[in-house]
Protein backbone atom coordinates (compact mmCIF):
# COMPACT_ATOMS: atom_id res chain seq x y z
CA UNK A 1 0.00 0.00 0.00
CA UNK A 2 1.02 3.81 -0.65
CA UNK A 3 2.50 5.71 1.95
CA UNK A 4 2.45 9.89 2.03
CA UNK A 5 3.90 11.90 4.30
CA UNK A 6 2.87 15.40 4.65
CA UNK A 7 5.05 18.12 5.98
CA UNK A 8 4.62 22.05 7.26
CA UNK A 9 1.25 21.16 8.92
CA UNK A 10 0.27 24.33 10.31
CA UNK A 11 0.24 24.37 14.32
CA UNK A 12 -3.59 25.46 14.01
CA UNK A 13 -4.71 22.08 11.67
CA UNK A 14 -2.69 20.03 13.35
CA UNK A 15 -4.29 20.49 16.93
CA UNK A 16 -8.10 20.65 14.92
CA UNK A 17 -7.19 17.00 13.33
CA UNK A 18 -5.84 15.74 16.68
CA UNK A 19 -8.99 17.06 18.23
CA UNK A 20 -11.13 15.28 15.64
CA UNK A 21 -9.04 11.95 15.68
CA UNK A 22 -9.64 12.04 19.69
CA UNK A 23 -13.31 12.95 19.39
CA UNK A 24 -13.66 10.47 16.71
CA UNK A 25 -11.69 7.78 18.59
CA UNK A 26 -9.23 6.85 15.73
CA UNK A 27 -5.29 7.64 15.20
CA UNK A 28 -3.99 10.45 13.38
CA UNK A 29 -3.26 8.18 10.73
CA UNK A 30 -6.79 6.52 10.26
CA UNK A 31 -8.39 10.43 10.90
CA UNK A 32 -6.52 11.01 7.73
CA UNK A 33 -7.38 8.40 5.88
CA UNK A 34 -11.41 8.54 6.91
CA UNK A 35 -10.91 12.40 5.47
CA UNK A 36 -9.59 11.39 2.63
CA UNK A 37 -12.54 8.85 1.70
CA UNK A 38 -15.32 10.77 2.59
CA UNK A 39 -13.95 13.42 0.17
CA UNK A 40 -13.18 10.54 -2.51
CA UNK A 41 -16.94 9.84 -1.66
CA UNK A 42 -18.19 13.30 -1.84
CA UNK A 43 -16.57 13.95 -5.40
CA UNK A 44 -17.66 10.38 -6.45
CA UNK A 45 -21.11 11.20 -5.85
CA UNK A 46 -21.32 14.69 -7.29
CA UNK A 47 -20.04 13.24 -10.26
CA UNK A 48 -22.83 10.81 -10.58
CA UNK A 49 -25.28 13.85 -9.79
CA UNK A 50 -24.15 15.63 -12.46
CA UNK A 51 -24.29 12.90 -15.02
CA UNK A 52 -28.18 12.00 -13.76
CA UNK A 53 -28.68 16.02 -14.23
CA UNK A 54 -27.65 16.11 -17.81
CA UNK A 55 -29.62 12.99 -18.54
CA UNK A 56 -32.45 14.55 -17.30
CA UNK A 57 -32.08 17.71 -18.92
CA UNK A 58 -31.68 15.78 -22.28
CA UNK A 59 -34.76 13.47 -21.50
CA UNK A 60 -36.32 16.87 -20.89
CA UNK A 61 -35.22 18.33 -24.16
CA UNK A 62 -36.46 15.34 -26.24
CA UNK A 63 -39.27 15.61 -24.50
CA UNK A 64 -40.28 19.44 -24.73
CA UNK A 65 -38.31 20.31 -27.83
CA UNK A 66 -39.98 23.82 -28.40
CA UNK A 67 -39.00 24.85 -24.98
CA UNK A 68 -36.03 27.20 -24.79
CA UNK A 69 -32.93 26.05 -22.80
CA UNK A 70 -33.09 27.45 -19.24
CA UNK A 71 -29.72 29.23 -20.17
CA UNK A 72 -31.36 31.22 -22.78
CA UNK A 73 -34.57 32.32 -20.23
CA UNK A 74 -32.60 33.79 -17.71
CA UNK A 75 -30.40 35.33 -20.03
CA UNK A 76 -33.53 37.27 -21.49
CA UNK A 77 -34.76 37.60 -18.20
CA UNK A 78 -31.40 39.50 -16.96
CA UNK A 79 -31.50 41.83 -20.15
CA UNK A 80 -35.19 43.06 -19.97
CA UNK A 81 -34.45 44.37 -16.17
Amino acid sequence: MPNLTVRNIPRKEYAALRKDAERSGRSLNSELLAMIHERSETRRRRRAAIRQIDRLREQIARQFPDQPDSVVLIREDRESH
